[in-house]
This record gives C-alpha cells, structure tokens and sequence, in this order.
C-alpha cells in the first residue's frame, strides 16, 4: 500500500475543491456584475433615444454617424433624411446583372487588387500584386468561340510598375484621356500612355512616362497611395497616401516618342491622419475628402485656393452648436452619383451611406453586408443612379440595392455566374451600364444589362 501517495492524492483533492469553491464563488460575482452592466446599458439606451427625441424636435439636422453596422439596433426615421425625392421611387430593374465578360487569370497567377475602366469603354485596366498594370481591350471577348477570353487576356498590355499596383483611374477630360494612372505600393504613381493608336507601342514598358518632377521620379509619397483620382473637367490628378499627405498635380501633354509628361504640383496637403478615400464634384471645382480618424468630410474649393469646408457625418456642420466629433466610422470609399448631386460612401460598419454632396444630409443607409475594419469595401454606382454595387468581406458576391428602399436586390454571387472569391475592386463605367470587377480568384469580369 503506497500510505504516501494515497495522502497526496487526497492533499491535491481537497485543495482542487477549495480552488473550485472559490471559482465559483468568482463567477456569481462576475454573474452580478454582467446583471448590472446590462440594466446600465438598457438605462443609456434610453437615455440616447430621449436625446435623439429632443434633438429632433429642437430643429437640428438627425444624427447619422452613430450607426451601430448592422441596421438593426437603431430606427430607419433616426438614421435617415428623407427630404429628396430623387429616391422616393424604386429602380426601373434596368441594372448590368450579366457576367458578359470573364478574362481568366488577368495578372497569371497573382491577385489582382484594383480596376478601372475608360471614358469610352474600349478599354479595362486592372492592377496586380504582381507590379503590372494591364491593359485589356476587354470587348474582343465577346467574339464567339471559348479562348476569345484567354486570347483577349493574351493581347493584353502589360506596364511593369516597379511595386503593386493598389489603383489605377483612367484620365477623365477629353484632352487627356489616353492617359492612365496607378498608385503603387512603394508611393509612386506611375504614368503611362494607353492610346490604341496603330503606332502606339506595343510593349507595356515604352508607355511609362517620364517627368521632370521629383527629379525625373514622378509623383512620389512617403508611404503606399491609398486613392487617385482625375479631374473631370481638367488634367488635374490627385493622389492620396497613407503618410498623410494628398497631392494635386497639373499633367501636360505626353510626348509618346521622347515617353515623357510634363507636371506641376498644383497643391499639397498634409492630415494628421491617412486620407483614405476622395472624389471630385462640381465639374472639377471642388475636392471631397474623407481623412481617418475624422467625423466629417472635407470639401475643398479649388477656385478658391483650396479653402476648406467641414460638413459632419454625425449631423451639423462645423461652426454650429450640433458639430459632433464622434468618429463612428471610416470611409473607405467614395463615389459621385452620375448626376454629382449624392455621394456613395462605403464604410468598415457594414454600412454603405447615400449623402447629398456638400450638406450633412444621410439620406439613405445600406445593410445586409459585412466590411469591417479589416476589409477593403469597394461600391459602384449604376448608370441611371438608383442602384449600387458593394462588395462584401464574408461573401464572394456583389450586393446590389435599391437606392429607394434601401433593399438588396440581387446578390451576383457565383451561382450568378460570379467571382469564387472575394471580391477586391469594383468600377462602373462613365458612359454607360457597364460594371467591372475584379477577384481574389485571379479573374475580371465585365457586367452588362441583360438582353
């Protein structure tokens, strides 16, 4: 008989169940405390709706930056303004839902991460992880037979960037639309030259454009370019990055031979935080910006040396007694409706917002998708305005709503002829009812109005 090792057993016996009793004793503790943390939350949950009573009832404009992402914990009538009626009415249901296009295998075997298509739709161009912009007259694969795709894929121009391309944006206005612009990882943005014309060079590398500014190096940032985009009305491009600062450059004529541009910086600006989405309205004239870290967007007014306006997310403009400075959220993406009169942004709540450009007003909130802080959430507007494409983190789909009754549609998800993985750009065309997109399934795909 081990008289010894039974003592020890019974020890470590007694001393588990005096452990246990005080584990026990802990967790009714804990079990109180989550009782009054949950009664305490109930009372300023209460509290907040007699305040957004008040607040309403005071005359002020409704609060909308404090949505929770879900939709589901606070009342349509306190989150959206319903002063337009541009909305009033649901889509006609005349919106591209048709995959017409797959180009398999864009960057080989890498991810593309950005698209963009041209003014006059004749071309597609996506960035890759791979370093390369490419350039795809993505119309030759509609031509009958099976490798009309793999065989487009093929013709493609291939622009060796240095460093991934994170976005890419065609030039806008008319005297420069054969130019075309990538934002890289390194914080470059590449320029190249993407006319179709019978003597335009065929390799991607002669397209590359020099310029004498930043020595020769172009446009250049501390960190990796967040967001670019064109002037509609003007050469005038700007690009954002992750060390803060947003650039406006002035962009000549490109000498195709000598494969150079001429630029001017026309302003730089500096943020405590990262600029992470922008867009022009007003034909040019003005700036919107989002910057991290903020709980409004910037409108800036290029006819007035850059002047600054602040309009809040949360309700109230800046100077006013309402002007909260709750950041609820980030947005990530930020797009004018094809009138300039609303803008589409895109946050990391699972929430898509629909505000009237240059006002506090939120007009109409989108749910039924997930991006949070760890996603990439990209939207797209239709042509006719009253529709919008999103993508979302947890599905391999394209979320389409209806503006109007802020409902989803019809989710574009493989069975749909979509993409087999997530989805991480998307961009709808200028001039007609055409969507682009591209995937983590390496693949691009065009949509088109079903016939």
């Amino acid at each position: 008989m081990d008289l010894l090792g039974d003592i020890g057993n019974a020890d470590q016996l007694t001393s588990t169940r005096e452990e246990n009793k005080v584990l026990q004793a802990k967790c009714k503790e804990l079990k109180v405390l989550v009782h009054t943390l949950k009664a305490e939350n109930a009372a300023l949950k209460a509290e907040v709706e007699i305040y957004r009573q008040e607040h309403a009832s005071s005359g002020f404009p409704s609060s909308g930056g404090g949505g929770s992402g879900d939709g589901g914990g606070e009342s349509k009538e306190a989150l959206v303004d319903d002063g337009s009626d541009d909305f009033v009415t649901s889509g006609n249901g005349m919106y591209p839902s048709d995959p017409a296009v797959t180009l398999p295998h864009i960057h080989e075997t890498a991810n593309p991460l950005c698209c963009n298509v041209h003014p006059d739709d004749t071309l597609l161009a996506t960035g890759g992880a791979d370093s390369n912009l490419k350039l795809c007259r993505w119309g030759s694969a509609l031509a009958p037979g099976d490798e009309s795709s793999v065989k487009t894929v093929k013709d493609s121009i291939t622009i060796p960037c240095g460093a991934p391309v994170i976005c890419c944006a065609f030039a806008q206005d008319r005297s420069n639309s054969s130019l075309v612009a990538a934002g890289c990882m390194d914080g470059s943005v590449k320029l190249a030259y993407c006319g179709l014309e019978v003597d335009a060079p065929t390799e991607g590398k002669y397209r590359l454009l020099k310029s004498d500014l930043g020595n020769g190096n172009g446009i250049k940032h501390g960190k990796y370019v967040k967001t670019i985009c064109w002037s509609p009305s003007e050469p005038i491009l700007a690009s954002a990055s992750a060390d803060g600062t947003l650039q406006l450059t002035r962009v000549g004529d490109a000498d195709t031979q000598a494969r150079t541009v001429s630029m001017e910086v026309v302003q730089s600006m500096h943020f405590d935080g990262a600029p992470e989405s922008m867009c022009f309205l007003n034909n040019g004239d003005t700036l919107c910006c989002y910057v991290r870290g903020t709980s409004y967007l910037s409108y800036f007014d290029l006819k007035d040396g850059c002047k600054q306006s602040k309009m809040s997310l949360n309700g109230g403009s800046a100077g006013t007694g309402c002007f909260d400075e709750h950041v609820s959220f980030a947005i990530l993406s930020l797009l004018p409706s094809p009138s300039g009169k609303y803008l589409a942004a895109a946050t990391d709540t699972s929430r898509n917002i629909i505000i009237e450009a240059g006002t506090e007003r939120i007009v109409r909130n989108l749910y039924g998708h997930k991006n949070d802080g760890f996603s990439n959430p990209k939207i797209a507007w239709s042509s006719s305005g009253q529709y919008l494409y999103g993508n979302s983190q947890d599905e391999n789909c394209i979320c389409v709503w209806d503006i109007a009754s802020t409902s989803i549609v019809k989710r574009l998800d493989q069975g749909a002829g979509g993409h087999s993985g997530f989805v991480r750009d998307l961009c709808s065309s200028s001039n007609s009812d055409t969507v682009a997109s591209v995937s983590f399934d390496k693949m691009a795909k065009i949509w088109l109005r079903a016939m």
